[in-house]
């Protein structure tokens, strides 16, 4: 349902500076899979999820959801297909406005808005009582509280929730914990989980964390100088563990991986 083909993305072309970010990415993704990516700085991994929702584009390549051509669509048209939660909890809802405020804009996502139409209907009102209820978070009796009263966990799971109330073809989730403290940051890979198994949710995941990836989804895929050099899925994925991963990536790209922000437990 997604397929990535060929994908390279050049910044400052032509120069001293010239970067290849992407070189070639490629991948196809069925309804359901759900991804971690992992990699060291620079790897590509954020450039990857850029260019899939369309804040960026590539250089050379395509990409289609369900048989649209999507490469060159502008992002605010490609948000019908994707939801995306970014690494800072402030970044994916508005500070000002009030927890169902926000939620009514996710909701009317993709959909004509006069500027004038900010009544929000009490079928609405129960149906994000309802949603935020899911969350165990004792949300939904706060409908009228402004998002910047919420702390970095119960924004994030806002956004999750804003990212899935009109279901994407594409969950996109860029280092999504990783601003959180970690008792915050499991609460939030569970609320995760629980959101993708539910509404069976295709899902790309990038962290920095390599037993986070190794512990959700069915798929892991490790990216290194803009290129996928592993990719592996089902049982295989799961009877692996770090010192696997480890070893593979020194097998697959001939450096040893460094970065102790890989290895965190």
């Amino acid at each position: 349902m997604l397929k990535v083909e060929d994908v390279h993305i050049t910044f400052e072309a032509g120069t001293p500076i010239e970067k290849h970010a992407l070189q070639g990415v490629s991948l196809s993704l069925e309804q359901g899979d759900y991804v971690t990516i992992i990699g060291g700085n620079g790897a590509g991994k954020s450039t990857f999820l850029n260019t899939t929702a369309g804040t960026l584009f590539p250089t050379m390549g395509k990409i289609t959801v369900d048989g649209v051509d999507v490469t060159y669509m502008p992002e605010y048209k490609r948000a019908r297909y994707f939801g995306r939660v970014f690494q800072n909890p402030r970044a994916g809802t508005a500070t000002d406005m009030f927890i169902e405020e926000n939620l009514a804009l996710a909701y009317r996502r993709g959909k004509r808005r006069s500027m004038f139409r900010w009544h929000i209907s009490s079928k609405e009102r129960s149906f994000f009582r309802e949603r935020l209820a899911t969350l165990g978070l004792g949300l939904e009796n706060r409908l009228t509280d402004k998002v910047g009263l919420l702390s970095g966990g119960q924004r994030q799971a806002l956004s999750l929730l804003m990212a899935t109330l009109i279901e994407p073809r594409v969950l996109l989730l860029d280092e999504h914990t990783a601003a959180l403290d970690p008792k915050t940051a499991i609460i939030v890979l569970e609320l995760t989980n629980k959101l993708v198994q539910e509404h069976n949710l295709t899902t790309l995941m990038v962290t920095h964390n390599m037993r986070d990836a190794l512990t959700h989804g069915n798929r892991i895929m490790m990216m290194h100088k803009g290129r996928i050099i592993l990719d592996v899925k089902g049982e295989e994925k799961a009877n692996l563990t770090v010192a696997d991963l480890m070893k593979m990536f020194e097998t697959a790209s001939g450096e040893e991986m460094l970065s102790d922000r890989m290895l965190l437990t």
